[in-house]
């Protein structure tokens, strides 16, 4: 939500301009995401950007169609690994 609302204000109060800090501390402390989101696999929906969050912040699956079926291990697998060890 506070997201969202950043991103309705504008740019100035955007937190998507991302810290080199905040990278290496993902890196060193790991990722805690609050979502997971499957979205397109489509590069002008940057997820991101549309949540106004900071890497790691949110889990991003993407694939063609938006689809999720049991067929497609990899996307359930991803999904499971985010709500499990995450």
């Amino acid at each position: 939500r506070e997201g969202n609302e950043r991103f309705a204000k504008g740019p100035e109060t955007s937190v998507t301009n991302f810290k080199p800090e905040y990278i290496t501390a993902l890196a060193t402390h790991g990722q805690r995401p609050m979502a997971a989101i499957l979205g397109c696999a489509d590069s002008r929906a940057p997820i991101e950007i549309m949540f106004d969050v900071q890497p790691g912040d949110v889990f991003v699956l993407r694939n063609a169609g938006n689809t999720l079926s049991h067929a497609e291990g990899s996307v359930v697998g991803s999904l499971e690994y985010c709500v499990g060890p995450l």
